[in-house]
C-alpha cells in the first residue's frame, strides 16, 4: 500500500497526470539501470539485515490487564497491520508500526497477528495469547474486628451510576456481508469481459446479506501478472435486479488511502477506505469501476456470478443507465464487501462446488435467467434475516463450479483454496462445507476415501484454530448421474458416515442429504429437484435452505 500511495502521488506531480512513457524514452538507459539496481536489492539482502519477528511468541494476560508485543528488526517504512483472532477475548488497545498493546477481556486463547509489508517482503507474524481470570478470592475479616468504612451498611445506598448518563454505544467491527471465491476467468471464454477493460466502465451487481451504514470493499488481482489501474470506483443502489440502472441519489465515490484513482498490484489484494453508504439486508448494490488498464489474461474474478455484469467503453461510472452495454455473468476483481456491524455479528462461509455456486439458476436450457438470486445460500440468507436471533449473521458464497478437493480445475484445488476462502473475510464465525462430489466421478475402487478424509480433517483443524465453528453437509446422492459407480457410492457413504461421527471433529451436521434424497431410493436425488443430470438440485435449493437449523447460528 505504501508503494501504491507513492505511485498515486507521482501521478499527481504539479496537479497533472504525468506521461511516464515519454519520460522513459528520454531517460532510457538510466531508468533501466536504476530499475535493475532497485530490483535486485531487498531489505534482507542488505548486509547485516535481519528478518522481522515478534519479541514474544506467547503471552499471558489477565482479564482487565494489558500486555505489549513489539516487532524486532522492522524497517522504518514498513506497513504493519495488527489483528486479534477473537475480539471477545482480547482487545487491541493500541497499534503502531512497532508495537501492539492488548488487554484481556475474557478467559480463553486467541492469536495476535502482525501483517508486515515492506517492498516485496511480506510476513505474517503470530503471537499466541492466553487470557486468564483474575484471582477474586476474598480474605475474610477476623472475628471481632471493627468493620471498615467500606463494609458499613446503610439503609439507602447511593446509586452507583448516574441515571441521566447516556447509554454506552455498542462496539462495532467489520463483518463480511458478501464475498466470492476468486478464480481465473480465462478458463471460460464467455466469462471474460466482452470489451477490453482498458478505458471501459464495468458495473457489477451484488446482494448484501446484512444491514449497516458503513461499507468497505476488498479487491483482488491475485492471478494477474500486471497491475490493475482504476481511475474511478463508485457504489450505488441497483434499481432493478436485471437492469444496469442505479439510484443516482445513492451514487457514492469509493477511495483508497484518500485517492479516487488507485492501483491493485499484480498478485495482490487491497481494501478500500470506509464508505458512508447505508444498506439494508438483501439490498442490491452496483459497484462501478472505470479502468485505465488491467491484465488481458489471468484475470481474477468469478465465472459463476449468476448476476449480470455490464460494460461500456469510456468513463460512465455515474451514469444512471448504460446504453447498449456488453454483458457477461462474471465478477471481476471483487473479493469481499464488509459492513461495520455491532460486535458479536458473524459471517457464514459456504464452501463448495457448483451446487453451492448455484448451477442451474441461470441456465437458458432450463428456461432460467440470471439475477434470480436463488442459490441455496441466497435462500439461507433470507431465512437468517427473517429470524430475530440471526439478523446479525451474513452469508458468504465460496462455491466454484467443477471444483474438486484434489484437482486444480478450474484454478485451485479445494484443499489449496480453503484457507484463503475461509480467512480472507472479516469476522467469520461459521463455515458450512458441502464439497467432494467432483472427486467421486466414476471411481473404480474406494482408495479415494483415504485421500479425502485427511483433507476434511485439515479443514476442521484450520477452522478450530481460528475460533470458527465448522459444519459438515454430507455429500448429496447422485445415483442417476453420469458420476455414479458402485465404488463412488461406497466412498460417498463412507465419507458421510465419518462426517456424522464424533471422530470427524465437525461441530454439527447440515443435513441436505436427507432433505433431497428420494425415500424410495436414497442413492438418488428426488427427480423433482434435478430433472436432467441427477447431480445438481437446482429445483431444490430452497429445500436445502429450509433444512438448516438456524439455532446453530444464533449468537448467545
Amino acid at each position: 500500500m505504501y508503494c501504491q500511495k507513492v505511485y498515486s502521488n507521482l501521478k499527481r506531480i504539479g496537479g497533472q497526470k504525468v506521461n511516464f512513457n515519454k519520460i522513459y524514452k528520454k531517460i532510457g538507459v538510466a531508468v533501466i539501470t536504476f530499475s535493475m539496481v532497485a530490483s535486485v536489492v531487498t531489505p534482507f539482502q542488505v548486509s547485516g539485515a535481519k528478518a522481522p519477528k515478534l519479541n514474544k511468541k506467547n503471552v499471558t494476560v489477565y482479564v482487565g490487564e494489558t500486555a505489549t508485543v513489539k516487532i524486532k528488526n522492522g524497517a522504518k517504512k514498513a506497513k504493519v497491520t495488527w489483528k486479534v483472532s477473537n475480539k471477545k477475548l482480547v482487545k487491541l488497545n493500541k497499534k503502531t508500526q512497532k508495537l501492539a498493546k492488548i488487554s484481556g477481556v475474557k478467559a480463553g486463547k486467541a492469536k495476535l497477528t502482525a501483517k508486515y509489508v515492506y517492498g516485496k517482503v511480506k510476513k505474517k507474524l503470530t503471537c499466541k495469547v492466553t487470557v486468564k481470570d483474575n484471582d477474586t478470592t476474598v480474605t475474610p475479616e477476623p472475628q471481632g474486628a471493627t468493620p471498615t468504612p467500606s463494609a458499613a451498611i446503610t439503609e439507602n445506598p447511593a446509586p452507583t451510576a448516574d441515571p441521566t448518563a447516556e447509554p454506552t454505544e455498542v462496539p462495532k467491527e467489520w463483518v463480511s456481508t458478501w464475498g466470492t471465491a476468486e478464480e481465473k476467468c480465462d478458463t471460460t471464454a464467455n466469462a471474460m469481459p466482452q470489451l477490453p477493460l482498458a478505458d471501459s466502465t464495468v458495473r457489477q451487481m451484488i446482494k448484501v446479506t446484512t444491514s449497516s451504514d458503513k461499507m468497505r470493499i476488498k479487491l483482488s488481482n491475485q492471478y494477474g501478472r500486471s497491475d490493475v489501474v482504476i481511475k474511478s470506483l463508485h457504489v450505488a443502489k441497483q434499481v432493478e435486479a436485471d437492469k444496469s440502472t442505479i439510484d443516482t441519489d445513492t451514487d457514492t465515490v469509493v477511495t483508497v488511502e484518500g485517492y479516487e484513482d488507485f492501483v491493485i498490484p499484480a498478485g495482490q489484494k487491497i481494501v478500500t477506505d470506509e464508505i458512508d453508504f447505508s444498506v439494508e439486508a438483501l439490498d442490491l448494490v452496483a459497484i462501478t469501476a472505470y479502468f485505465e488498464s488491467a491484465p488481458t489474461n489471468n484475470v481474477t474474478g468469478h465465472r459463476g456470478a449468476r448476476a449480470t455484469t455490464y460494460q461500456v467503453a469510456g468513463n460512465h461510472v455515474s451514469d444512471e443507465t448504460f446504453s447498449s452495454p456488453k454483458t457477461t455473468t462474471s465478477w471481476f476483481f471483487l473479493a469481499d464487501v464488509s459492513l461495520l456491524m455491532p460486535q458479536g455479528s458473524k459471517a457464514v462461509v459456504c464452501f463448495g462446488d457448483s451446487i453451492t455456486d448455484g448451477y442451474g439458476t441461470d441456465a437458458d436450457y432450463l428456461g432460467k435467467k440470471p439475477n434470480s438470486y436463488t442459490r441455496w445460500g441466497d435462500y439461507f440468507a433470507k431465512r437468517l434475516q427473517e429470524n430475530e436471533g440471526t439478523k446479525n449473521i451474513s452469508v458468504i458464497n465460496e462455491g466454484i463450479g467443477a471444483n474438486s478437493m484434489m484437482g486444480a480445475y478450474p484454478t485451485d484445488a479445494g484443499k489449496d483454496r480453503f484457507e484463503r476462502d475461509l480467512l480472507e473475510h472479516d469476522n467469520v464465525g461459521y463455515c458450512i462445507v458441502l464439497f467432494g462430489v467432483n472427486d467421486l466421478n466414476k471411481l473404480g475402487n474406494t482408495n479415494k476415501y483415504n485421500e479425502l478424509k485427511p483433507e476434511y480433517e485439515k479443514m476442521v483443524k484450520l477452522a478450530h484454530e481460528n475460533d470458527i465453528k465448522i459444519y459438515a453437509a454430507p455429500i448429496l446422492p447422485f445415483g442417476t448421474s453420469d458420476y455414479y459407480s458402485d465404488a463412488s457410492e461406497q466412498v460417498r457413504t463412507m465419507l458421510n458416515n465419518w462426517m456424522r461421527s464424533e471422530e470427524s471433529g465437525f461441530d454439527g451436521i447440515i443435513d441436505f442429504e436427507s432433505a433431497l434424497a428420494d425415500p424410495a431410493n436414497p442413492k438418488n436425488i428426488k427427480y423433482e429437484y434435478t430433472k436432467d443430470d441427477g447431480l445438481h438440485p437446482y429445483e431444490g435449493y430452497s429445500v436445502m435452505a429450509d433444512a438448516i437449523d438456524l439455532t446453530m447460528f444464533e449468537t448467545k
